[in-house]
């Protein structure tokens, strides 16, 4: 599937205006995360640089995207397409070498979070030989204690007191708790904009 990147929303979202579909495209313009990665919130120090790292790499330029075939129909928890997004150069070619993920993690503007529900292997994304970046781990909600301080889940990176409402939607096999907020962002996740927890 291709499209053109019309906006960017940080650095491991954008809104993609659909070329070539896909059964699983339900609109013209749709919102695209990145696979396996985390970039930095807006409101953190390090968020605007990742923003505009990728819009320079992105906006107006064609991309391709490798769908996850793992998660339902495609998509995150909030609707948005789960891929691996490549670059077409100016002659037309795709680069498939080097996914855009991949380039993001390299300029030092997200990190490689390897969840394990879907389809992605990040370390295929580095030849052999080449130094990958260290894989921050993704907890095991089986070995994390239901019932802590808050809530997230392993396919987000937010967190949320077990009150919210967003929180109350988490399914409860993709649940993961944490005992302190400091817990929650030493793991990756972020604070939701709805509850706001510390």
């Amino acid at each position: 599937m291709s499209g053109v990147v019309t906006n960017v929303v940080d650095g491991d979202t954008f809104d993609l205006r659909i070329e070539k579909t896909d059964p699983r495209i339900l609109y013209e313009i749709e919102r695209v995360r990145l696979a396996d990665v985390d970039s930095p919130e807006m409101s953190t120090p390090e968020g605007p640089p990742a923003k505009v790292s990728s819009t320079e790499a992105l906006l107006g330029k064609k991309v391709w995207l490798d769908i996850d075939d793992k998660s339902k129909d495609g998509r995150d928890m909030y609707e948005r397409i789960l891929a691996v997004v490549y670059l077409e150069d100016l002659n037309g070619t795709i680069n498939t070498t080097h996914p855009f993920n991949r380039l993001l993690v390299d300029a030092g503007h997200a990190v490689v979070k390897d969840f394990t529900n879907n389809e992605f292997d990040p370390a295929a994304w580095w030849e052999e030989g080449i130094p990958q970046p260290e894989l921050s781990p993704v907890p095991d909600t089986a070995t994390t204690a239901k019932g802590g301080q808050f809530v997230g889940s392993v396919r987000s990176d937010k967190y949320h007191y077990p009150s919210c409402k967003w929180g109350k939607t988490i399914a409860s096999h993709n649940e993961i708790w944490f005992s302190s907020s400091e817990e929650a962002r030493a793991a990756g996740y972020v604070p939701c904009g709805a509850c706001n927890p510390p």
